[in-house]
């Protein structure tokens, strides 16, 4: 336990000091609860901290993203969740939109989810092909597989037109993330690819740990 309360506070040596104070508050009280035989009180002060630290990697990780994607422009509001999301060790989601200003129906967002659940299933796909729903099937974003999955779908302008449009959900597995980008309105898949691959994933990883 000692090792584990040396660690997050290393870790909260490395982030900024506004929030150190209130890591380093969580911390101290786990081990006054531990101090006390209080067990369940000192997991949840952990929690507590490592939920903070999650917070302000998230917000690394979302800085990280471009602000602009082939055309396409981020809406600057970038979407974090780090609570409920597991015992100790859990993860975090981020989200991030872009749309294309001049193609109402062109638009994207970038999900990140780190400890998925879903990671040893997108993993076990990219192994098995066969395993694949129908629309499915396995492509590369630079060196990494991912699983792209394609419909079509209508799409209603400000007049009341309608048109045929591409929604495609691409699911790019790393070692302990998932990122998922949800693609509307791109002309075709090669497009899509491309998008994927200015998102910067080798840029964010180190910052995921991964």
């Amino acid at each position: 336990m000692k090792s584990l309360f040396a660690l997050l506070l290393l870790s909260a040596l490395s982030i900024r000091v506004s929030a150190q104070d209130q890591i380093a508050t969580f911390i101290t009280e786990a081990q006054q609860f531990l101090e006390q035989k209080d067990y369940q009180q000192a997991q949840l002060s952990l929690q507590d901290a490592i939920n903070e630290i999650n917070n302000l990697m998230a917000g690394q990780v979302a800085e990280a993203l471009p602000d602009e994607i082939n055309g396409l422009v981020s809406d600057g509001e970038e979407a974090t969740n780090t609570a409920g999301m597991g015992m100790i060790g859990g993860g975090m989601q981020i989200s991030k939109s872009y749309r294309n200003p001049s193609k109402m129906e062109n638009e994207a967002e970038v999900q990140i989810m780190a400890n998925s659940p879903m990671l040893s299933a997108m993993n076990m796909y990219l192994g098995n092909p066969a395993m694949m729903g129908q629309g499915s099937k396995s492509v590369r974003v630079g060196t990494q597989r991912a699983i792209l999955k394609t419909e079509t779908q209508d799409f209603y302008d400000d007049n009341g037109a309608t048109k045929q449009i591409r929604s495609t959900e691409l699911q790019l597995p790393l070692n302990r993330t998932l990122i998922t980008f949800n693609l509307r309105g791109f002309a075709s898949e090669q497009e899509e690819l491309a998008f994927a691959g200015k998102a910067g994933i080798e840029k964010i990883k180190p910052l995921l740990g991964e």
